[in-house]
């Protein structure tokens, strides 16, 4: 009996030392903050007046279009390929609702939002630089007004050392609801790991 319990026992720890000996690409959990950039303005003129338009009147690359915020974001590993991200956005915007054209505003107002996103790497993190598409679902809210959108885009993550990752990331949020505007998404941030 004491034979089988010490090779029971000599099995456990070799499966154990097999399992942790091959080493893990996924990411693990950060904390990060980004600036980020609204523009409504050339999604507008998309719809209204037509890609040449946008194209030939060259004010889709102008940063007066942009407005500017900041966003706290947390990041894990799903898998090597996969990660998890959550973001909560602020920033001061103005723009006028599709569906309460009396409800534009006179000014700026705080526009708070929330996305939780999937990214799909297409190298692992052992990549100093691995591009990625993103997709998700958010909610915001301006002057009173939630409304929920659709993010789905593109980006570029630099590992630095295994602790601290850089991203630059461009989206299109594609609106759901009513209260929600099209426009693009722009951000460029630096998370660092909360755990080893």
């Amino acid at each position: 009996m004491k034979r089988i319990l010490l090779f029971v026992f000599a099995l456990v720890l070799f499966q154990t030392g097999f399992a942790q000996s091959k080493p893990s690409n996924k990411k693990s959990r950060l904390l990060g903050i980004q600036f980020t950039g609204h523009d409504f303005e050339t999604p507008a003129d998309l719809n209204s007046k037509g890609m040449s338009f946008v194209l030939t009147d060259n004010q889709w690359s102008s940063f007066d279009r942009k407005r500017v915020g900041m966003a706290i974001t947390y990041t894990e590993g799903l898998n090597d390929k996969f990660d998890f991200n959550a973001r909560l956005g602020m920033s001061n915007v103005d723009y006028t609702l599709s569906n309460k054209p009396y409800a534009s505003s006179t000014g700026s107002s705080t526009y708070t939002e929330l996305d939780a996103n999937l990214f799909m790497k297409l190298l692992t993190d052992d990549y100093v630089v691995s591009p990625f598409l993103s997709i998700g679902a958010g909610a915001s809210v301006w002057k009173g007004y939630y409304a929920s959108y659709m993010p789905a885009g593109v980006g570029l993550q630099f590992n630095l050392f295994d602790e601290t990752f850089f991203t630059v990331q461009s989206q299109y949020r594609i609106p759901v609801t009513g209260n929600a505007a099209n426009n693009l998404f722009f951000s460029i941030g630096v998370s660092a790991v909360l755990d080893k």
